[in-house]
């Protein structure tokens, strides 16, 4: 066993003093062995921090194993306790497990098998302390409310930071979802320009005959039902940043009167005859390829490579590796917020399928996804049950043989409970890669248990 464990204070807690006497011979060379026979000492011996790993038998004369453990959990969370029976009770061991002992033994006990259960015990107790100085230490690196830690978003928001300096026209492409927007509102704030207006127009979303009108406004009597003046987004942007989300979809005779403004900085209103000069910075985004979009004629190409001075790519959710997890949890006590809830954490295992599934949608599913699960839940952990069944399987991977009744639907949304926990399992192993102990600690279970699973199972690690 290593150096590193050596003189470490074990408390045994053994009835039957033969089987003390054993512990003693395989244990006494390496570490400071103390022997209780009986639940009252043992928790005096405990509650006294006098062991830094517990060997419990959960059959004692004067209290029930199970019970001497709950307390012995209630006062320390994370003391390794490895449970030690008789025989082999399934329902004793699983109830140990669920109360969070570390492994279990069954008499009688190999020499071998007691040596390496301890120094896995006392190899997670390492690394557990590891893991929880780098969580307190290794704050998200949230950028104008941009969330990552990855090269793939830092390296952008590097671009945007020397980006900003400049008063050229910057053209960011990204998938749906990814935060175009945001990355905007980003370059916005640090640039000069921070303290005046920042105004986002998303083309997409405004009725084709209105575009011209929200872009550079109208006089009063400029059509039907223009009863009043209206300031439009390029007015009202003077001095700050006109940013023109999902470009591509304005259409082609406004995008030569824009590529206008942005060479003049000058436009006209809907009904008058006079220009009205403005001082903006032009920020524009689309989630089509451009090159595409110019080939199919949706595009002018004149335009694009006036706005495409500065490009910025946004890369997608699933190249991000763990700003997942990063992003749900900054969403999760925002949204937790919002919808006066009381939610605190994910559990490991939601972590685990949120790093695994792929995000088509991108931080826009992501944040729709908890936001239903805040609302249609109630707690302070977000566990399995309450995760949308697509996240873990696709939904139509589950279908009927041909001799069921043909009536029933071919689909079915919901899997058995086992089907959803062996996936989970399988994602976590896969995310490991294959590292039993390790998946064992992201999904929150005993490693003996894991193992027992994939036994049952068959799986293949």
């Amino acid at each position: 066993m290593s150096e590193n464990i050596t003189r470490r204070k074990i408390l045994i807690i053994e009835d039957n003093q033969t089987t003390s006497l054993i512990y003693r011979n395989y244990l006494g060379k390496e570490f400071e062995v103390t022997v209780v026979d009986n639940g009252a000492e043992a928790l005096e011996s405990f509650q006294q921090h006098m062991a830094d790993l517990v060997l419990l038998d959960l059959n004692l004369p004067d209290i029930d194993g199970i019970q001497l453990l709950q307390s012995f959990r209630e006062i320390d969370k994370h003391i390794p306790i490895i449970i030690v029976t008789g025989d082999s009770s399934y329902e004793q061991v699983s109830k140990a497990l669920h109360l969070k002992a570390t492994d279990y033994l069954t008499k009688p006990i190999d020499r071998g098998r007691l040596n390496v259960t301890i120094a896995n015990a006392f190899r997670d107790v390492r690394l557990t302390k590891r893991i929880s100085h780098l969580n307190s230490s290794s704050k998200p690196y949230i950028f104008h409310g941009m969330v990552g830690r990855s090269p793939a978003i830092t390296t952008i928001f590097e671009i945007i930071k020397s980006a900003a300096k400049s008063s050229a026209s910057i053209f960011i492409t990204g998938e749906s979802g990814t935060g175009k927007e945001l990355c905007a509102e980003a370059i916005h704030l640090e640039s000069d320009r921070r303290n005046r207006p920042f105004i986002a127009l998303n083309c997409a979303a405004i009725p084709r005959e209105l575009l011209e009108s929200e872009l550079f406004g109208h006089v009063r009597g400029a059509f039907t039902g223009a009863n009043t003046e209206r300031v439009g987004a390029a007015k009202r942007a003077d001095g700050g940043t006109l940013f023109l989300d999902e470009i591509g979809e304005l259409p082609v005779d406004l995008q030569s009167k824009l590529l206008r403004f942005i060479q003049t900085r000058k436009f006209q209103p809907l009904g008058s005859n006079e220009l009205v000069a403005v001082d903006v910075r032009f920020v524009c985004a689309t989630n089509r390829d451009p090159h595409e979009a110019i080939a199919a004629g949706i595009l002018r190409e004149d335009l694009y490579y006036r706005l495409n001075v500065l490009p910025i790519h946004l890369p997608p959710l699933r190249e991000r590796g763990d700003d997942v997890v990063l992003i749900a949890r900054e969403l999760l006590k925002a949204i937790s917020l919002e919808e006066n809830k009381s939610f605190q954490r994910y559990s490991n295992a939601v972590e685990s399928v949120f790093r695994v599934y792929k995000w088509p949608g991108n931080i826009r599913e992501l944040s729709n996804t908890i936001r239903k699960i805040i609302v249609l839940n109630d707690g302070d952990v977000i566990t399995p049950g309450m995760i949308p069944s697509n996240l873990i399987e696709p939904r139509q991977q589950i279908t009927q043989s041909p001799a069921e009744d043909s009536d029933q639907a071919t689909v079915n949304p919901l899997q058995p409970m086992w089907k959803v926990e062996q996936e989970v399992i399988l994602m976590a192993l896969k995310h490991c890669d294959g590292r039993v102990r390790k998946a064992a600690k992201l999904l929150e279970i005993d490693p003996s248990t894991l193992y027992r699973k994939i036994e049952r199972w068959n799986l293949k690690v």
